[in-house]
C-alpha cells in the first residue's frame, strides 16, 4: 500500500516543481491500514501541505448525500420511490419544457411524479443546462450549478428553483448537480433536523471523524487555485467566508470540507474496510448502474463512456465507484479489494496540473 504512494509522489512533486500544482495530499486505505502522503504547499509561498490539511471537497460531497439518503431509507424515514412533493411541496405539479432550449412558457405537464430515486440518479428533470432561456434563467435567479453552495437559505432556494420549468420529464434524462442540493433539503425536512446533524448521526459519529463538515479552520485550509491564462496558477476567487463560516445552505452538492484521511474513512466504509455506514443491500443498490444511454445523452461528457451512475456515485465497469470534485479532489473505492483512494490538489479540475494528477491517481487503486 505504501508503495503505491511512493510511486505516485514523484509524479505529483514534479507537477509542483513545474508550477502546475501548488501542493497535494493523497492517501490509501485498505484492510492493511491507512497511508497518507503530502507534498508542496497549501498556497503559493504558504505553509506546507500535510495530512491534516483541510480541503473543500466540492462534488466529492455528493456520495455523502447518497449515503445519508440510503440510511434514512433503511430507517423507514423515506422510501426511494416516494414522491418528493411529500417533503418538497414547491415541486408539486411541475411544468416541463417541450425542449430543453425552448422558451420558458413553452411547457407541458409532468408525465409522472418526481421521486427520491430521481434525485439520487440525477434524473428529476432539472440540473445542468448549458444553453437556452432556462440556462439564463437559472443563472439570473441564482440556482445555476456552480462550485459553491447556494448563497441563500433552503426555503428561498426551493422557491426560486420551483419558479422555473423542468428541462426534461422526470426520469428521462441525467442532468448533473442540482439534484444533490435538492436532496439535502428533502433529507433535512424528512428527518426534521439539519443536514449537519444528519452528517453527525450517520457519518461523523459512526466513523469517529472530526474534520468533516460545512466549515473548516482557515488556518488549516488549502487555498483554491486555477490556471492563469498566461500560464501558471492564480488564486481562485471564493465568496467571502465560503467554507470557513457557517453557510446559509448546507450543500450536499459541493459544500463539505474534509481531510483526505476522513474521506478515505468514508469510502473505505462503503467497501467493507472499517465500520459499515449502510447495509449490504443498500451498498449494492448504491453501487450498481442505474441510468441508460438515453438518460445520459444530455451531459455524456461528464461520465466516462463505459461508466454509469449509481445512487449519487459514478460506477465503473470493474466495480470501482466514487466521484471527483471541480476544485481538485477525487476519491474512488474498489469493493473487490476493499481499497479506497483519495487525492486532493485544490487546483480546479480544468487546470492541466489537476488533469495530469487525476490521470496518475488511478495507480492508487492498482
Amino acid at each position: 500500500m505504501t508503495g503505491t504512494l511512493t510511486r505516485l509522489a514523484p509524479t505529483l512533486d514534479a507537477l509542483v516543481d513545474d508550477g502546475a500544482l501548488v501542493g497535494w495530499v493523497a492517501g490509501v486505505q485498505d484492510p492493511e491500514g491507512v497511508a497518507v502522503a503530502a507534498g508542496g504547499h497549501r498556497r503559493v509561498g504558504g505553509p506546507p501541505m500535510n495530512p491534516q490539511t483541510l480541503f473543500s471537497i466540492a462534488s466529492c460531497s455528493k456520495p455523502v448525500g447518497g449515503v445519508l439518503a440510503l440510511r434514512l431509507a433503511e430507517m423507514d424515514v423515506l422510501a426511494l420511490d416516494d414522491p418528493v412533493e411529500r417533503w418538497l411541496p414547491e415541486l408539486a405539479g411541475p411544468r416541463v419544457l417541450v425542449r430543453p432550449d425552448a422558451d420558458l412558457d413553452d411547457t407541458v405537464p409532468a408525465e409522472r411524479p418526481m421521486t427520491v430515486r430521481h434525485l439520487l440518479t440525477m434524473t428529476p428533470g432539472f440540473g445542468w443546462v448549458s444553453e437556452g432561456p432556462l440556462a439564463v434563467a437559472m443563472n439570473d435567479v441564482g440556482v445555476a450549478p456552480g462550485p459553491f453552495p447556494p448563497p441563500m437559505g433552503p426555503k428561498e432556494y426551493m422557491t426560486r428553483l420551483a419558479s422555473l420549468p423542468l428541462a426534461n420529464q422526470p426520469g428521462s434524462t441525467w442532468r448533473y448537480h442540482t439534484s444533490s442540493d435538492v436532496l439535502g433539503v428533502l433529507l433535512a425536512r424528512a428527518a426534521d433536523t439539519s443536514v449537519d446533524d444528519l452528517l453527525e448521526e450517520h457519518v461523523r459519529g459512526p466513523l469517529g471523524l472530526v474534520d468533516t463538515g460545512f466549515t473548516g479552520d482557515p488556518d488549516r485550509m488549502a487555498g483554491v487555485h486555477t490556471a492563469a491564462l498566461t500560464g501558471g496558477l492564480v488564486p481562485f476567487p471564493l465568496p467571502e467566508g465560503t467554507f470557513t463560516t457557517p453557510p446559509e445552505f448546507e450543500s450536499l452538492a459541493t459544500g463539505l470540507v474534509a481531510t483526505v484521511t476522513d474521506q478515505l474513512a468514508v469510502l473505505a466504509s462503503l467497501v467493507g474496510t472499517g465500520p459499515a455506514l449502510l447495509t449490504p443491500e443498500s451498498l449494492q443498490e448504491m453501487r450498481r448502474p442505474h441510468i441508460t444511454d438515453d438518460q445520459r445523452s444530455a451531459v455524456a461528457d461528464l461520465l466516462d463512456p463505459d461508466s454509469s451512475w449509481g445512487l449519487h456515485v459514478e460506477t465503473r465497469p470493474d466495480g470501482v465507484f466514487g466521484w471527483a470534485g471541480g476544485l481538485g479532489t477525487i476519491g474512488y473505492a474498489d469493493p473487490a479489494t476493499g481499497r479506497a483512494a483519495f487525492l486532493a490538489t485544490q487546483v480546479t479540475v480544468d487546470a492541466p496540473g489537476t488533469v495530469a494528477a487525476f490521470d496518475a491517481f488511478w495507480h492508487l487503486l492498482d
